[in-house]
């Protein structure tokens, strides 16, 4: 079925349809107390839902005959104020399709018999008068929503127009698949009332839509529903692929093709913005759906989603559903949203993350898939330069295209960046790069907050106390930051190494205390980067590949800006794979193998530092550009790490013997330091100049509390 591109939210009101629909319930009304007088007979004692009158029981079997205390017209006059009725809706409905009962039915595929009943049933709802008339029609002032049966009852004029009514009451009808009504339980017929006993009610979403006022249903959490009426078509976008776009999303925003398609990137790829310009060149409103905001349990879950999938079937909007929540096969929630599309056909947009696609796949195995690609630099130039322009900046092409370069930035991510640059600026023509820097570290900052750690240091390359072997490898790896895009773009070596090796991954061992962390903070700082301390209590996970999906979402966030990546002690990480003795073997395995190749494929920066080099797996050693193996420091670097730990303001005693401490105590820089503070509380304490004898009480209890240290003192009992 073709699903007509028409957003019924701005349609006229009912206006002369509504008066005739009113019309049209009161004669139903006068003719169902015409044929069943004598339940309203009972009931006017108060008593009817008691005993049963002796007319009742000669009337239902059809037993004597007496005529309605209430003066009421023929039934054949009735009934031929009923059919003129019904024609004249009908003549109105055919020659205005706007009205909303018109696309209603068009909408739900409703036959004529399904639509009457919702409509009557929505005026009497929205009529405490014909309401209270209901209550004496069907002789029980106990109940105050019409029955399944009084509606049948109401509308029938035969046997073959029950049949129809009752067949739209089904299941599997439009009116209930598609929540158009819903039925209730009567505790007084439990375990299971009947159908014809139910009471029925129409949500309240049907009923404004029917009166032409704003579809939205309940008090959706907040986040859970938005409709977008605005924003660019899709000759306005920078699409990598529009022919490929188009040719699939075009036909479903349009109604002439249902089957699902399925929209796979990140978030802020910009696969709401494409949905949404494909809905409004349909001139369809999009109704985004965020399943992680509606409730967790999966009762109200299902209730609610289905809720909003049929509001935005009233609308006729594009609906799009986020389905990253949804990709863990534990998740029974996945299986209710896969039951609400099969219920609803109307035009869907799904979107997931790699992660989660897998998953979405399988529970809707029809859907289309469109993924979101890494855009080249070309596309990429082309995107930034269209949101400079929308933000109203005025950037030169050569200074847009080093922002593509440098900064990998999906369109979501950008535009928020943008924004904040503009409220902090006002109304300047020229981007502020500075900001616009610091907006996008915020953002990063923000992404990677559970997984990692900004950590940024005040030292210099002064306090960094190593051998000069050291010190040139260091400045490679600064020469190979700054002048990748020249050698790999420029010299073409991008061509000879594909999509692998592009990467600058170090890795630092040497024992604790060597200068390792330091030595990556400060290749952060000299770049002008924000350095990354991985948690790894927050990235390895007990259960089977979320460890793996945390290095994913790790990778992909910190590869959108330049940072630095520490993997602290990471050979507890990227430890050397063993051999396949158990099921936790292998799956320790995979979680390597899964970091071999994300590692070769990242493109950033990443430090590894470790105590044991041998634990590293060969694998990662080879895919390692540089190795630095830091030992501990010789007497002419101690020395020189004695006497730079001292700060400006401390008073030193002026016969302090640096040679001899440097001489006497084997430590590294981090030792130090400690004892140096150390040795600085004692001095504060006695209140004196820093001592050698300080000094030593200090190296020597550093020693001691970290099991170097025996019962001699000296070099000679250090514990190397």
């Amino acid at each position: 079925m073709e699903c007509p591109a028409r957003d019924i939210t701005q349609a006229p009101a009912f206006g002369p349809w509504q008066a005739d629909a009113r019309r049209l319930v009161q004669a139903l009304l006068r003719r169902y107390l015409a044929r069943y007088w004598y339940r309203a007979a009972q009931g006017a004692g108060g008593l009817g839902d008691l005993f049963v009158t002796v007319e009742e029981v000669g009337a239902e079997l059809e037993v004597g005959s007496a005529a309605p205390p209430v003066d009421l017209p023929p039934l054949e006059t009735l009934q031929t104020q009923i059919v003129d009725l019904r024609g004249r809706l009908q003549q109105r409905l055919d020659g205005q399709p706007d009205l909303p009962a018109a696309a209603i039915a068009q909408q739900g595929e409703l036959s004529s018999a399904a639509l009457e009943l919702v409509t009557v049933l929505a005026i009497l709802e929205g009529s405490p008068g014909l309401l209270r008339i209901c209550t004496f029609a069907w002789a029980d002032f106990a109940v105050k929503q019409p029955t399944a049966g009084f509606m049948v009852e109401l509308l029938a004029d035969d046997e073959g127009h029950r049949a129809d009514l009752e067949d739209a009451l089904a299941p599997d009808a439009p009116l209930r698949r598609l929540k158009l009504i819903q039925l209730g339980e009567d505790r007084r017929w439990q375990p299971a009332t009947p159908l014809l006993l139910r009471p029925m009610f129409v949500p309240d979403a049907v009923r404004r839509c029917l009166a032409g006022r704003p579809i939205l249903d309940e008090a959706y959490p907040p986040a859970a529903v938005s409709l977008e009426r605005q924003g660019p078509g899709p000759k306005d976008l920078v699409i990598p692929d529009p022919i490929r776009f188009g040719r699939i999303l075009g036909p479903l925003a349009q109604g002439r093709d249902p089957t699902p398609a399925l929209l796979i990137g990140p978030p802020g790829s910009g696969r709401r913005t494409l949905a949404r310009a494909y809905a409004l060149a349909a001139k369809r409103p999009l109704l985004c759906i965020n399943p992680s905001a509606l409730p967790w349990e999966l009762e109200p879950f299902e209730a609610q989603l289905t809720a909003a999938l049929r509001d935005g079937l009233l609308m006729g909007a594009l609906v799009m559903i986020r389905c990253e929540p949804l990709g863990d096969r534990q998740d029974r929630r996945g299986g209710a949203l896969a039951r609400a599309l099969r219920a609803f056909r109307l035009p869907i947009v799904l979107s997931a993350d790699n992660q989660s696609v897998a998953h979405i796949a399988a529970l809707v195995p029809e859907a289309r898939a469109l993924p979101f690609d890494e855009p080249p630099t070309p596309t990429r130039t082309r995107l930034y330069a269209q949101l400079l322009e929308t933000h109203g900046f005025e950037v030169p092409p050569g200074q847009i295209m080093s922002l593509a370069d440098t900064y990998k930035l999906r369109p979501g991510d950008l535009d928020r960046a943008l924004r904040d640059v503009r409220v902090e600026t006002g109304q300047t023509e020229a981007l502020d790069t500075v900001r616009f820097d610091q907006a996008i570290r915020r953002q990063i900052r923000t992404s990677l907050a559970d997984l990692a750690t900004h950590t940024s240091t005040s030292q210099t390359w002064d306090d960094l106390i190593i051998n000069e072997e050291q010190r040139a490898t260091l400045m490679e790896i600064l020469a190979h930051a700054r002048f990748r895009t020249r050698v790999f773009e420029e010299w073409g070596f991008a061509r000879k190494l594909g999509s692998k090796g592009r990467g600058l991954s170090c890795m630092f061992s040497g024992p604790p205390g060597t200068g390792k962390t330091m030595s990556a903070a400060l290749i952060a700082k000299e770049l002008g980067l924000d350095m990354y301390q991985v948690d790894l209590s927050r990235i390895v996970d007990k259960y089977v590949g979320e460890t793996e999906k945390n290095l994913a979402r790790l990778f992909d966030e910190a590869s959108r800006v330049p940072v630095v990546l520490l993997f602290d002690e990471a050979d507890s990480l990227f430890a050397k794979r063993t051999k396949v003795e158990s099921s936790n073997d292998r799956y320790a395995n995979l979680e390597v193998n899964f970091l071999l190749q994300r590692m070769e494929a990242y493109e950033g920066i990443s430090v590894l530092t470790t105590n044991l080099g041998t634990g590293i797996d060969q694998a990662f050693k080879r895919r390692l550009r540089f190795r630095l193996h830091f030992d501990l420091p010789k007497e002419d670097e101690r020395l020189k790490l004695w006497q730079s730990m001292v700060p400006p303001g401390l008073a030193v005693a002026e016969d302090l013997d640096w040679p001899g401490l440097a001489r006497q105590w084997e430590m590294s820089g981090a030792l130090i330091r400690n004892a140096m503070v150390r040795a600085a509380f004692l001095a504060a304490a006695q209140d004196t100049p820093l001592t050698t004898a300080l000094l030593h009480q200090a190296a020597r209890s550093e020693l001691i509390e970290m099991g170097r240290l025996g019962s001699g003192t000296g070099k000679g009992a250090a514990l190397l």
